[in-house]
């Protein structure tokens, strides 16, 4: 961390600098959570979606595309998040012939920063999908941790096939203590979870400091190692900020893990879209 710009000043690039990514080792942030051991009990994948992607064509006009990438939970490192933004303004004055070219640069700069498969898609818009999951939010709690606390999550005298989601969910930056806003997806079959202890567990992460990726993790193995289940798998679908949205999803191994964004990430989209939109037409 001591090489990240996360929590410092930072200038904005003015020339493309492959040099600002900035890994982040799995293997540390597993060992931080006291997780190292259980890696082989999960897959995954890390979702990424920028929304301030741009660069020249050859007539130096500017383009932009919304960025996504995906890369599995098994490589190496993970990226640390303001250096993909640095990174990516560094683009913002270098021309490409094609969209392609672009495409192609960003993968290969990711893969030789992280050492590991990267897929990379630049479209026009955001890909969504609404899931329908049980919703834990208007659930009446009578308290909440001040730190995850796993020892509350509680099993019932049942088995279960559920899908259910809390959109209530918050943790902070590890290094700037900024609040990250998510909705965590939870789909289950095994014995029954009790949803007022799951929702318990959840809110008690309120001011909890982690990145994204560690949240996930450690809300996974504390689950599997609290309920007798079959089939697990945790999702968390983070509001973006500076333009980035982190999606990390993990499952129990055989689980196929595909991207969905929510409603309510589309809808900052979309307001977002439109505040440009009106700002365009103020302007003229």
């Amino acid at each position: 961390m001591k090489d990240s710009p996360l929590g410092k000043n930072s200038h904005i690039p003015k020339e493309y600098d492959s040099s600002l990514l900035i890994p982040l080792s799995r293997i540390d942030s597993r060992i931080k959570s006291g997780l190292q051991d259980f890696s082989s009990l999960m897959h995954g994948k890390d979702f990424w979606t920028s929304y301030e992607t741009s660069w020249l064509n050859l007539r130096g006009i500017p383009q932009n595309k919304i960025l996504n990438v995906t890369y599995s939970s098994d490589s190496k490192y993970f990226l640390e998040s303001k250096s993909l933004k640095l990174y990516l303004y560094s683009l913002n004055n270098k021309k490409f012939d094609t969209i392609e070219e672009v495409s192609s640069l960003i993968q290969l700069d990711l893969e030789q920063t992280l050492k590991t498969e990267v897929e990379v898609d630049l479209a026009s818009s955001p890909r969504a999908i609404q899931q329908n999951h049980l919703s834990l939010d208007s659930l009446a709690i009578e308290k909440i941790d001040s730190y995850p606390n796993s020892l509350v999550i509680e099993s019932e005298e049942k088995e279960a096939s559920e899908d259910l989601s809390c959109g209530l969910f918050r943790s902070l930056c590890p290094v700037t203590a900024q609040p990250d806003w998510a909705t965590i997806y939870i789909s289950y079959s095994g014995v029954a979870i009790n949803h007022l202890s799951i929702l318990r567990y959840l809110l008690s992460y309120r001011n909890h400091q982690s990145f994204h990726e560690e949240c996930v993790e450690r809300i996974f193995f504390d689950i599997t190692k609290r309920c007798k289940l079959d089939k697990l798998s945790v999702r968390a679908n983070f509001l973006r900020r500076g333009g980035i949205e982190i999606n990390p999803v993990r499952a129990t191994p055989g689980i196929e893990i595909s991207m969905f964004r929510e409603e309510r990430q589309c809808f900052c989209f979309l307001r977002a879209l439109w505040f440009i939109t009106f700002a365009s037409l103020i302007s003229i």
